[in-house]
């Protein structure tokens, strides 16, 4: 079987004026998926950030596995949804350990999954492994939606498109990118090639070290559907944030 090529994607020109580009920054706070996610997280921070997401219309709060019952019961009574990361960040649990933290986390009431991707099978040329484990998981989530992060950055032209075609094989909700900005920034380049190889039915997400309004508007420019950051509040009134390159 040949091996599938990379097709450019196509570049939008000065007729395709994107809102993005002039809508005000807290326009935009419906695209943000506000992430918190990092070291020495308590209850406060957990309250304090639904609050956040609630004030501003956040699309989404991002908080770790301890913390989704905490989440679930400050968005009692709210439209905004809840997500969790799984494997995180480092996608190197086992197929089942995986599975088991998926159905724990639909247990507690998430809305939206973010998992990495066991990468190193890919890596290692295992490729039915690799596409196996993200079909388990995406079953084992049913019906929450699933957002796999990629890890683009750490693959060759060839393996990218074998990502993705797995990815949308498996069933994913969304696609993202990368799993923190340690791996790799999210740029309209990437956004774009995941938008032209997935089909219209799959959303993508870009994440990775997205701190600033520019890189909000460039981004949903170039496709994608949503934003996870953890520099929510700064992008949207240029309050100090607390999130970084290491945290998502």
């Amino acid at each position: 079987m040949a091996e599938p090529s990379v097709a450019a994607p196509p570049v939008p020109g000065p007729a395709d004026r994107h809102p993005a580009l002039t809508l005000p920054a807290a326009q935009l706070a419906g695209r943000l998926q506000h992430t918190l996610i990092g070291h020495g997280i308590v209850d406060r921070d957990v309250r304090d950030h639904v609050r956040e997401a609630e004030h501003f219309g956040f699309d989404a709060v991002m908080v770790p596995p301890l913390w989704v019952a905490v989440a679930r019961e400050e968005l009692r009574g709210s439209d905004i949804r809840l997500g969790s990361i799984v494997d995180f960040p480092d996608g190197t649990g086992t197929t089942a350990g995986r599975v088991g933290q998926v159905r724990s986390l639909v247990d507690e009431g998430v809305d939206e999954l973010d998992c990495t991707v066991p990468i190193g099978l890919l890596l290692s040329g295992r490729h039915r492994e690799f596409t196996a484990d993200l079909a388990a998981v995406v079953a084992a989530a049913s019906p929450v939606g699933v957002k796999f992060m990629l890890e683009l950055p750490l693959l060759s032209d060839r393996l990218r498109v074998h990502a993705v075609h797995a990815a949308v094989e498996a069933g994913a909700a969304f696609l993202t990118p990368a799993s923190s900005g340690r791996v790799g920034i999210a740029d309209p380049a990437t956004i774009a090639f995941l938008r032209h190889e997935a089909p219209a039915s799959v959303g993508v997400k870009a994440s990775g070290g997205v701190q600033t309004i520019e890189q909000v508007r460039s981004l949903l420019v170039a496709g994608a559907d949503l934003i996870g950051t953890s520099f929510g509040l700064s992008i949207v009134n240029g309050t100090r944030s607390s999130g970084s390159l290491y945290s998502y």
